[in-house]
C-alpha cells in the first residue's frame, strides 16, 4: 500500500512522519512483530528545478533535434508527452519553467530523456551538460547501456580495482567492484595519469551495482581487466 506523508523529525535512524490522511492498517499489520514489515520511502525536494537541470534538458533535446531533424519545440512537446506517458501517468503536460516543476521531478524527466536517447541511439553532442559528478544515477544508464561516462560513445564495461591476472571471473562477487565504462583512449588516459588525477579531470564517479543489477546489467560476461588492457595496447 501506498500513502503520502510530510516528514516531521529525525532522530537518528528514526524518521516520523505526519500523514495527509487517515490511515487503515488491516488488522494484521497492527499485530505485526517489530520489523516484519518493511518500506520502501521516497524523500522528495521541495525546490524547483534548476538552471542547471534546464541546462542538461535542453541540452538534450537539442541533441534529439539535431539527429532527427524535427524542431525543438516539437521535440520538447514528444519527450514531454512520453514522459506523461510513461512516468507521471496522472499528468497531462507540465512546464519546465523555473518554480513550475520540483527538482525531484525534472531529474526524472532528464533521466528518462538519456535513456531514450540509449534506446533510440541518439548520439550527444552537448554531452558537458549531463555528466558530472552530482550525477552518478545517469552513469548507471550510462553503465547499463555501454556507453563511454566521458563521451557517450560505444564503451567497454571494466573494473575501477584490478581484479588481477588468471582470477576465474565467474567466481568474483562483482557487486563488491567499482564500475565504469570507457572508450579504450580514456580507458588509456586512466592508466597514463592515474586513477585519481583521471576522475579528478572528468568528474566521473566510478559506481558500485547491487547483486542484482550486476546480473541485470550483464556485469561479467565482458568486462575488461585493467591488467589486461594497458599491457594489450604497450
Amino acid at each position: 500500500m501506498e500513502f503520502n506523508a510530510t516528514l516531521k523529525s529525525k532522530r537518528g535512524g528514526i524518521l516520523t512522519f505526519d500523514a495527509e490522511s487517515d490511515i487503515k492498517l488491516p488488522p494484521y499489520y497492527k499485530n505485526a512483530v517489530d520489523g516484519l514489515y518493511r518500506a520502501n520511502i521516497t524523500i522528495l525536494d521541495p525546490r524547483g528545478i534548476t538552471s542547471d537541470q534546464r541546462g542538461y534538458i535542453y541540452g538534450l533535446l537539442n541533441d534529439i533535434s539535431e539527429y532527427t531533424g524535427y524542431p525543438l519545440e516539437v521535440v520538447k512537446d514528444f519527450m514531454k508527452g512520453e514522459f506523461c506517458t510513461n512516468v507521471k501517468t496522472e499528468w497531462e503536460t507540465f512546464s519546465l519553467g523555473y518554480n513550475q516543476i520540483s527538482i525531484y521531478d525534472a531529474g526524472q524527466f532528464i533521466e528518462y530523456i538519456i535513456e531514450w536517447c540509449f534506446q533510440n541511439e541518439v548520439p550527444f553532442r552537448h554531452q558537458q551538460y549531463f555528466v558530472g559528478s552530482e550525477h552518478t544515477r545517469m552513469l548507471f544508464l550510462y553503465l547499463k547501456y555501454r556507453k563511454c561516462f566521458i563521451s557517450g560513445d560505444k564503451g567497454d564495461v571494466a573494473h575501477f580495482e584490478p581484479v588481477g591476472m588468471g582470477r576465474n571471473r565467474k567466481k568474483i562477487d562483482h557487486s563488491k567492484h567499482r564500475f565504469m565504462c570507457l572508450r579504450r583512449d580514456y580507458h588509456i588516459e586512466q592508466h597514463t595519469i592515474g586513477l585519481e588525477a583521471f576522475c579528478e579531470k572528468y568528474k566521473i564517479i566510478p559506481i558500485k551495482l547491487t547483486p542484482q543489477q550486476v546480473k541485470e546489467f550483464g556485469i561479467g560476461k565482458e568486462i575488461l581487466d585493467e591488467q589486461y588492457i594497458y599491457k594489450k595496447e604497450y
